[in-house]
C-alpha cells in the first residue's frame, strides 16, 4: 500500500514539475517570437533605408549629375590644353 502511494505521488509530482515546465517554456517561446518578428520589422526598415541610400549615392555619382552640378557652379568643358612644360622622355637613346 505505501509503495502505491510513493508511486502515485511521484507520478503526481512528475506530472505537475512537467506542466510548470511547459508553461514556463511556451511563455518563453512566445516572448520570443514577439521580439524575433519585431527585429524582423527593424531589419526591414533598415534593409529598406540602406537601398534608397545606395540608389542616392549613385545617383549622385552618376556622370550626368556631376556634369550638370559642374555646369551649375560655373565650370566649362576645356577646349585647349595648356602645357607649362615640355614631358621628359620615358627612355633615352644610348
Amino acid at each position: 500500500m505505501k509503495k502505491q502511494i510513493i508511486v502515485l505521488g511521484s507520478m503526481f509530482l512528475v506530472v505537475v514539475v512537467l506542466t510548470v515546465t511547459r508553461a514556463v517554456i511556451s511563455n518563453n517561446l512566445s516572448t520570443a517570437g514577439v521580439d524575433l518578428s519585431r527585429l524582423d520589422q527593424e531589419i526591414d526598415a533598415y534593409q529598406r533605408k540602406n537601398a534608397l541610400l545606395q540608389e542616392r549615392i549613385l545617383h549622385a555619382s552618376a556622370y550626368t549629375t556631376l556634369e550638370e552640378t559642374a555646369e551649375k557652379r560655373g565650370y566649362e568643358a576645356m577646349s585647349k590644353q595648356i602645357v607649362l612644360t615640355s614631358p621628359l622622355p620615358i627612355a633615352y637613346k644610348r
